[in-house]
């Protein structure tokens, strides 16, 4: 059969992405089980797609195009138009009936700005990369600002705790409240209408958005004076108890607004909703965890009785001193097994399924990218293994995989090699020279060979973590600024506050792997006949880019050592080298629009209809990019990236002041003065913060940029 809604939402897709929409056909067959399967076939110009569900079938012609030597990416988002080539009868079926894609702060770091373009975009690659449950927060906060001001706030009250576009995934999730903003006065009307245009995309594909419902976090004016608060980062939240019965009247009036204003999500829902994500409960008595976990699935329930209450699983590992298996199933014991999918959400790196899932319904998800950070990194065997694995093995309640960084348009070989996984094994090996053919439209041997250095170096096993870029990190103090860096994500050791930045300087690959990096680029440089010119860019420049990088650490290493041998002459000429890499490093970003400052605040600006409007704005999105919150939050530079007028604006400014302080106390033969050090960089990051515009385009050609940075590094 074909389904009359799927059948020209794929027609649509075809089209975008400048296939023959009008030689498709296209069927929706019942999987034989469970899972999903697909197939395609093409003969006479015509081609077949058959699926257990529309994503299934986009997903057959997303093989049928790697088979044919095209790959549909981030970067790739479209196929050079033409015939469809014959292709014998083949089918595909995966064991993984949810296929999830998104993290809730995904929204802030990456999606904060986009408008229908670029998300009818991202629903295209959704559908061929085969996601059944993306999570779509566009819009939440217009929906909660109602429901509050329905529930009696004021609306200026509501407006200031909802506070800034950037960082709505963090208020959505009790984390902060009351900063940045206010929000454009056509703020709500704007996003309610996007909303609206992903949610029946996402419909039309047959996805089932995953939608986000509050915990309870509310203004103290709603709370009451006498209600329990959790603490992140220095911001403390007044919470409705969600075995209240304020709560569920609360949650009940939201669930109508959103009904109202994003219309029905359906006979079975999935919310997503996280009362204490990185925070702790406020009482660690089982009963009342018991109580709490009870309280949310009943307030959904009594609305949506046969909704599935989405659970991150990161509480669990992040504070796990914490939630002891006695806590969390104490928490999740009021809950009725099939109301509740829990999601094991670090994956690749520290799996929970391994301890079991509390006997609950689950996903496995990789996060892979935090922050939105520069890093090239990712554990491809590793993720085959995993992927195998899960599906050999079949634990008991797993019903899905899929990614939920925190950022995405980064390191697009991981994620594309995880989506291939939910369709069957890959052999890493024999699967990156495919990759390489795909991504640049060539069958030279050099993109194999490059792609043979990365997947050893960058992309080889163990590569579970980021490498940290030197360049990000903050100055402030007379020793490097990596050795006391926490790694992101990482368990905590007790409830505090910590650095979020992380530190590879003592990681002797780092080094060793930087002159297969390097040749690796220089071989991407050299093809003459690459089709994907800007995928072949961004990977050389990003390649480039890293190795720079790592080799500012050596620069870094100069300043220090000239400052603990009193040499101030060679202390000056260390930082001068310093400040002309972070030059060139930019001028390098400038070559790319993605890997512009400007393009992220031209985004960001374009949201606001005054001038005021478009200042907020743009302070806002600068912010998630540097102090990100208040300076004494522990996320300085959490999302830092290798950006043009970030890189020359913000970081050399701070490394020059940095260098200039230990040079001055030197000269002096005085000790240097911390607190003096930390008032000049403080006052750094405000000025950029508070700063208009960034003039950090350039017209040189990226590939000459690029292979000019090796040369003059001598690799």
């Amino acid at each position: 059969m074909t389904d009359p809604y799927t059948e020209p939402a794929l027609h649509g897709l075809v089209r975008r992405i400048g296939g023959d929409a009008d030689r498709l056909h296209v069927r929706i067959e019942d999987a034989g089980g469970p899972g999903a399967s697909a197939a395609y076939e093409a003969g006479g110009g015509v081609l077949t797609l058959c699926g257990s569900d529309p994503v299934a079938a986009a997903s057959a012609l997303s093989r049928y195009l790697h088979e044919q030597g095209r790959r549909i990416t981030w970067e790739s988002p479209a196929i050079d138009p033409g015939a469809w080539a014959d292709a014998p009868l083949t089918r595909m079926r995966t064991p993984f009936t949810i296929r999830y894609h998104l993290n809730v702060v995904t929204h802030g770091y990456s999606t904060p700005f986009w408008d229908w373009e670029r998300w009818e975009r991202e629903l295209d690659w959704m559908a061929l990369h085969g996601v059944t449950h993306p999570l779509v927060l566009t819009g939440y906060e217009a929906v909660l600002a109602e429901t509050l001001r329905r529930a009696g706030v004021d609306d200026d009250v509501a407006r200031a705790w909802i506070g800034s576009a950037a960082h709505v995934p963090w208020m959505s999730m009790g984390g902060m409240h009351d900063f940045g903003g206010p929000l454009p006065a056509r703020w709500e009307q704007r996003r309610l209408e996007l909303a609206r245009l992903i949610l029946a995309r996402a419909r039309a594909f047959g996805m089932t958005p995953v939608l986000p419902l509050p915990g309870g976090h509310v203004p103290r004016s709603l709370a009451g004076e006498d209600a329990e608060e959790i603490e992140w980062q220095g911001w403390r939240t007044p919470m409705l108890d969600p075995a209240s019965d304020d709560y569920a009247r609360f949650l009940g009036l939201f669930l109508e607004v959103q009904r109202e204003l994003l219309g029905d999500p359906g006979a079975e829902p999935v919310f997503a909703v996280d009362p204490y994500i990185e925070s702790l409960p406020p009482s660690e008595e089982p009963a009342d965890l018991a109580a709490a976990g009870a309280g949310v699935h009943r307030a959904i329930a009594a609305v949506h009785p046969r909704a599935t209450w989405l659970l991150q699983g990161w509480p669990f590992h992040y504070h796990r001193r914490f939630w002891t298996h006695e806590r969390v199933t104490a928490y999740l014991s009021g809950i009725p097994r099939d109301r509740l999918l829990l999601i094991d959400l670090w994956g690749e790196h520290a799996p929970m399924w391994r301890e079991g899932m509390h006997g609950r319904r689950w996903i496995w998800t990789a996060v892979h990218n935090f922050g939105g950070r520069f890093a090239l990194f990712g554990d491809l065997r590793g993720l085959a293994h995993d992927v195998d694995e899960l599906a050999a093995l079949h634990p008991e309640g797993l019903e899905g995989v899929g990614v939920a960084p925190e950022a995405i348009e980064n390191n697009t070989v991981f994620y594309e090699a995880a989506t291939d996984l939910t369709w069957g094994p890959i052999d890493v090996d024999a699967w990156l020279p495919q990759f390489a053919r795909q991504r640049y439209g060539t069958d030279d041997a050099a993109a194999v060979e490059a792609w043979r250095l990365l997947g050893d170096t960058l992309y080889g096993p163990g590569r579970t973590r980021s490498i940290p870029s030197p360049v990000i990190a903050r100055p402030w103090s007379a020793a490097a600024p990596f050795a006391g860096q926490r790694l992101a994500g990482e368990a905590l050791p007790e409830p505090t506050r910590m650095s979020a930045n992380i530190d590879a300087e003592n990681d002797p690959t780092v080094f060793e792997d930087l002159p297969s990096i390097a040749r690796a680029a220089r071989l991407l440089i050299g093809l003459r006949d690459a089709k994907q010119r800007t995928s072949l860019e961004r990977d050389v420049t990003e390649l480039a880019g890293h190795v720079l990088a790592q080799n500012i650490r050596r620069r870094i290493r100069g300043v220090l050592g000239a400052f603990a041998a009193a040499d101030a002459p060679a202390l000056r000429e260390h930082g001068a080298a310093l400040r002309a890499d972070l030059l060139t490093l930019d001028d390098l970003a400038a070559t790319r629009r993605e890997t512009r400052m400007s393009t992220w605040i031209e985004s960001a600006r374009s949201w606001g209809d005054t001038t005021a409007e478009r200042d907020v704005m743009e302070r806002d999105a600068r912010s998630l990019l540097s102090v990100w919150g208040h300076q004494t939050s522990g996320l300085h530079d959490y999302s830092g990236r290798h950006w043009s007028g970030l890189i020359r604006d913000l970081y050399l400014p701070r490394w020059s002041a940095w260098t200039e302080w230990l040079a001055e106390a030197v000269e002096h033969g005085e000790e240097p003065d911390e607190e003096a050090l930390r008032r000049v960089i403080v006052e750094i990051e405000e000025t950029w913060r508070d700063a208009n515009g960034s003039d950090d385009a350039s017209e040189d050609d990226p590939l000459e940029a690029a292979a000019k940075i090796l040369e003059n590094i001598g690799m």
